[in-house]
């Protein structure tokens, strides 16, 4: 589409003559030409400004999935699913809202939407302002629900629904069922989620009228076994929904899910999807393009999207700058965590990144708005210009509670830095590096190098669960230097899978109040462990040797005889997503306290002999799937 017609954004107006006429004042207050300002002055982004949703607020225990939108007269409205008796997908949700007419500062009281007397799920809303019209629009989903014999909540078929409101969000009105935007052959259903967006750059335009609104979902299909994603679009302000484009990926593949969107300034479509495919890809999202208002997909669409570390989650774009709006560069964007990873467990450090051509490629270099757990998020530009950002947090958890900030231009890139996270390399050749967290640094072992670890927050992960590592019910061994003076605590030194009895897991850690090195697996039945009679605690240096192997666990030091235990058959790998800690705890609550080196895994059982020449470094055995020396870290 060309970009034929042209409307600000919402608060764009506003700003645009607010820097003019500020910048005209300095420079006749000053004498002299308005100089740029500078990033590095501001002040760094404020991690909350605002709770509209906590968590036991009005008895609801949970509030996730956030969307928020600015209307034409500058009020915030900030929606949210609230979750009745637990933060499940499955239950009695209601749809809420708050309005702020202070930039996000100070809240309403909590508007229920939708839900109140009905035990049923409301979720996934998807605002959208009407710039002619002032009209606020929600699309949202709503499915019945009922228990199965062992107790658990079954979801009953999803149905999307709108509803509207011209009074800036003070009163609402029950919009159509949108029937026919769901096949027939299609059983799972989605919108969004977030915000929803309204053309600008439109061909053909009539005076007055209202641009063309696109609102993104998601579906699978009950018959093929396929999913996608589609777009849903308006030209009457919201009044009626038409069905758009659609992509459904074959089944097995990685389909595209919980898109977000923004519109590139030669007037086409990007999307910014979360991907299925978590395991054995760094490339968490993939990316679209539609040239004709959302009426098909570009060629090549929902492309990994390379360089862009995010877990599975739901992100958000928003575009901040455009060259056809009188800006020097182009700038969309996002906010996701940064932490990479393929688990749910690694939605932290809640970040804002750019891109400066238009989602080809996004930079490194981000601002961090919340270093712990956060989950879900949406972006808002504020009446006044600022970035407005609502976010999911919680207690050990990236969710519960929903969050408001909001913060400049400048002080996004006042505190940007990059966000990649270091790493430490594999030497086996299947590319497990290995990611560093905390302080951990290079430390020395005789004439080479060894990994500290300071017992607070340093530890490693193998990450994106790779099949390489993914040691099922099969023999396995793994093996590590390990160097440690402690007497108290538990010590872990590598942790693969999952936590809790019950879950599918290996673990090997030092446990000096009980004089010992301890290990064990756990198949999700049946687990077994074993342990040294000594903790060996004397900060030398011992190499430790964890096999499984034909039904038994051993476990050696220093090449002595193993302690050994029969160990139960069947699959300890989880079926989904796992990660592989060195020294910490999934839930990092324990963490080693010295120094570690040559941590190796190999897919089998290796001999005494083999265990051996991995004592004096031989690199030659086979089946190795990790291998690492700790030379570097980059």
């Amino acid at each position: 589409m060309s970009a034929t017609t042209r409307r600000r954004r919402p608060g764009r107006t506003a700003r645009f003559w607010t820097s003019i006429l500020l910048s005209a004042l300095l420079a006749l207050l000053a004498g002299a030409p308005p100089a740029l300002a500078d990033p590095s002055a501001a002040a760094a982004p404020d991690q909350e400004l605002s709770r509209p949703f906590a968590a036991g607020d009005l008895g609801y225990r949970c509030f996730r999935i956030p969307a928020v939108v600015t209307t034409r007269d500058g009020t915030v409205l900030a929606f949210a699913e609230a979750r009745v008796a637990d933060c499940g997908d499955v239950g009695d949700i209601d749809l809420v809202l708050r309005r702020s007419e202070d930039g996000g500062r100070t809240w309403g009281d909590v508007q229920v939407l939708r839900g109140r007397n009905d035990t049923g799920g409301f979720g996934n809303p998807v605002p959208v302002v009407d710039s002619v019209s002032g009209r606020v629009s929600v699309l949202f989903a709503y499915n019945p629900w009922t228990l199965d014999e062992d107790g658990d909540r079954v979801r009953g078929e999803r149905t999307l629904h709108t509803l509207y409101s011209d009074s800036d969000g003070v009163n609402w009105t029950p919009g159509a069922y949108l029937g026919s935007l769901k096949l027939p052959d299609w059983g799972w259903i989605a919108l969004g989620p977030g915000h929803g967006i309204q053309l600008t750059r439109q061909d053909g335009l009539a005076p007055g009228a209202s641009p063309r609104i696109i609102v993104p979902g998601d579906h699978t299909n009950r018959v093929t076994g396929r999913s996608g994603v589609q777009l849903y679009y308006s030209d009457d302000g919201g009044r009626t929904w038409a069905m758009g484009a659609m992509h459904e990926a074959p089944a097995g593949s990685a389909h595209p899910g919980e898109t977000t969107v923004v519109e590139r300034v030669d007037g086409s479509i990007y999307l910014n999807s979360r991907s299925s495919a978590n395991c054995g890809t760094p490339d968490h999202r993939l990316a679209a393009t539609s040239s004709d208002g959302g009426l098909s997909f570009d060629p090549g669409a929902f492309a990994p999207v390379p360089n862009l570390p995010v877990p599975p989650v739901s992100a958000s774009l928003l575009r901040l700058r455009a060259t056809d709006e009188g800006d020097a560069r182009n700038r969309l964007l996002l906010s996701a965590p940064a932490r990479p990873g393929a688990e749910a467990s690694d939605r932290r450090v809640l970040s804002i990144r750019s891109s400066y051509d238009e989602g080809a490629s996004w930079d490194p270099v981000g601002t961090v708005i919340v270093p712990l757990r956060a989950g879900y998020s949406d972006l808002t530009e504020l009446d006044s210009g600022r970035i407005g950002l609502l976010y999911e947090t919680g207690i050990n958890t990236a969710h519960g509670n929903i969050v408001f900030t909001s913060f400049t231009e400048a002080e996004l890139d006042g505190a940007a830095g990059d966000l990649t996270f270091p790493r430490t390399s594999d030497g086996s050749g299947n590319g497990n590096h290995a990611v560093v967290h905390g302080g951990a640094a290079l430390g020395s072992r005789g004439t080479g190098s060894a990994m500290t670890f300071d017992g607070t927050d340093d530890h490693l992960r193998l990450i994106n669960c790779p099949a390489s590592l993914r040691f099922g019910d099969g023999d396995f061994t793994v093996a590590a230097w390990i160097r440690y003076n402690a007497t108290t605590g538990a010590h872990p030194i590598m942790w693969g899978y999952g936590q809790g009895s019950g879950a599918r897991q290996f673990w090997l850690r030092a446990e000096p109040a009980s004089d010992r090195v301890r290990a064990a697996i756990d198949t999700g039945t049946a687990a077994a462990s074993v342990s040294t009679t000594s903790a060996y605690n004397d900060n030398a240096w011992h190499h430790v040797v964890l096999t499984r192997q034909a039904g038994r666990l051993s476990l050696s030091v220093d090449g002595a005889t193993p302690a050994a235990a029969t160990a139960p058959t069947g699959d300890l790998t989880p079926a989904g997503a796992f990660t592989i800690h060195i020294g910490a705890r999934p839930d990092e609550r324990e963490h080693f306290t010295g120094a570690m080196d040559d941590v190796r895994a190999y897919d089998r059982a290796l001999t005494t002999a083999e265990a051996a020449r991995v004592r004096t470094g031989a690199t030659d055995i086979p089946d190795e799937q990790v291998r690492l020396a700790f030379n570097t870290i980059w």
